[in-house]
């Protein structure tokens, strides 16, 4: 009698065991779920100059951080001679701020992430000039701080 018992019982030891064995699993992705950070998604300057002589060219380094998986179809440097001093969020386009004036250098292709990057501009006119690093990341528009630098004659 007893051995008629054991074969259904081994089965249903074996089935609870799975059971846990699973539920472990789940529990343990489920935490690696929570514990997931984001990848940061940011445009940031991290070289311009503060001053330069008219008819010179300034040089201008910023780096555009994203996950591995990301690219950018677009990164400049926006400028002008008018400032546009609010916080730009992720929608507003560079036709929504007052820079008039950018560098066609990283308009086109595709830039993996993350990258820096760097171009001159040259300014023929004195002045202060007002200055974002720009990237287009998936439609979102990602704006530095604003800079500026003054042109001296």
């Amino acid at each position: 009698m007893l051995r008629k018992f054991l074969l259904p019982a081994l089965i249903l030891s074996a089935f609870i065991i799975f059971l846990g064995f699973v539920y472990f699993n789940y529990s343990v992705a489920q935490q690696a779920i929570k514990d997931t950070k984001p990848s940061p998604l940011f445009v940031e300057l991290t070289s311009f100059p503060e001053k330069i002589k008219v008819n010179q060219s300034g040089h201008f380094s910023w780096r555009v951080q994203g996950s591995p998986d990301l690219s950018t179809s677009l990164t400049t440097i926006f400028w002008g001679y008018q400032a546009t001093p609010s916080a730009l969020t992720r929608s507003d386009s560079p036709a929504a701020v007052a820079y008039p004036y950018s560098q066609p250098d990283y308009t086109t292709g595709s830039f993996k992430l993350p990258d820096s990057f760097d171009l001159n501009i040259f300014f023929s006119r004195p002045g202060t000039v007002w200055f974002r690093a720009y990237s287009n990341v998936r439609g979102e528009h990602l704006w530095s701080a604003e800079k500026q630098l003054t042109i001296e004659k």
